[in-house]
């Protein structure tokens, strides 16, 4: 129970932190890639920034992904790689079990990258297609989170100078009319 209160806490700190960060798109996942924080910088960036969103079933499962772009195999491999490393580290539990099982039978460019011996990068940059304010790139920082063993901060910044503008638009969208 105390170990519960204690995640708690410092979850909540760490969702004011990011929350403070208006234009540094991030978020924090759990050991099995779900979201369990995200500030508005990430949600504008990606529906699969949205908190209790699996980041491996979006990337796998959702009707909007698009499987035949070729932007999507790296980050699918990614994604695998993330999910497979962290069971690597945490004992398997029912949710890998059920996440990996489910993924087998429904995805079979999920089966193939599980199969592959393809390690996550601490960082990499993706590529974001099919936004409002089109294309952009961001790079993107995994950092694991003192003694919190089981979460993930990812932190993103933009590539280049026209994904900054790019994503600085996004975020105005997002965050709606302002008043004069």
């Amino acid at each position: 129970m105390q170990e519960n209160t204690g995640r708690a806490a410092r979850r909540a700190a760490i969702r004011q932190l990011i929350d403070s960060w208006q234009v540094v798109p991030a978020f924090l996942s759990d050991r099995h890639l779900t979201v369990v924080a995200s500030n508005d910088a990430a949600r504008a960036v990606s529906p699969s920034f949205v908190e209790g969103v699996n980041l491996v079933r979006f990337t796998f499962l959702e009707p909007q992904v698009r499987h035949g772009d070729p932007e999507w195999a790296p980050v699918a491999d990614q994604v695998t790689a993330m999910l497979r490393d962290s069971l690597d580290q945490h004992e398997e539990d029912a949710s890998f079990r059920d996440i990996v099982g489910e993924l087998s039978a429904r995805s079979r460019e999920f089966a193939e990258a599980w199969a592959d011996e393809t390690r996550p990068e601490a960082s990499a940059r993706v590529r974001f297609t099919g936004t409002v304010v089109g294309s952009f790139d961001l790079t993107y920082q995994r950092l694991r989170v003192p003694d919190e063993y089981d979460d993930v901060l990812f932190v993103f910044r933009a590539s280049d100078p026209a994904s900054h503008l790019a994503l600085a638009q996004l975020i105005e969208i997002a965050s709606g009319p302002t008043e004069a």
